[in-house]
């Protein structure tokens, strides 16, 4: 019985220092996944416009909760705050998965930290881009929006990412989830209105 509980022992211990692939140990002994986004919440950023006159009739506050993915240039007069710097972090990664099959994942760097301006304007080159190497690697296209009759949403595409459900144009950007991994890396998660 000693034997066989000895042995169960020794087989708990190993799992515990094997972590699943993937997977690396901080020095803390705690197991992460850089690609993953199990890093404790550290900050959220909002990105809010100032409602134009007919926005006001919509969003009484004079807030729009968001801002547009596609071509935030236009809407740049009117975010609040804009050049605020809203993380300090001169290194993060963004973690981009909507609507995504595969997540798009890229470092990004500023030496003074980023501003809501900067972000906006990295996360729109990197959506541009998604999209882009999508088209480019499909042999199933995305339907062009005349052509799709009563369906309003984009078809699912085969290429890298395997966009699905909506066009780039169909894209907001309401707040960013700042993580900090237990080695201290920060990964950016987008809250996406569509």
């Amino acid at each position: 019985m000693k034997l066989n509980l000895f042995i169960i022992a020794i087989v708990l211990i190993s799992c515990k220092l094997k972590p699943s692939p993937g997977y690396i140990i901080t020095p803390g002994g705690e197991s992460f996944t850089p690609t993953d986004t199990s890093g404790v919440l550290v900050g959220n950023i909002k990105f809010e416009l100032k409602a134009t006159k007919e926005e006001k009739e919509i969003f009484d506050d004079g807030i729009v909760p968001w801002v547009n993915i596609a071509n935030p240039k236009k809407q740049l007069d009117s975010l609040i705050s804009a050049d605020e710097i809203v993380l300090s972090s001169p290194k993060a990664t963004l973690i981009i998965d909507y609507p995504l099959t595969s997540k798009a994942i890229f470092v990004i760097e500023s030496p003074n930290g980023f501003s809501r301006k900067q972000l906006i304007l990295l996360i729109s080159e990197k959506y541009h881009q998604i999209y882009k190497e999508e088209e480019d690697g499909a042999t199933t296209k995305a339907i062009p929006v005349d052509q799709r009759g009563n369906e309003l949403n984009r078809n699912q595409t085969n290429g890298k990412y395997g966009i699905w459900g909506h066009d780039i144009t169909d894209l907001d950007l309401g707040s960013i989830d700042v993580r900090k991994s237990p080695d201290g890396e920060i990964f950016l998660e987008l809250d996406i209105e569509s």
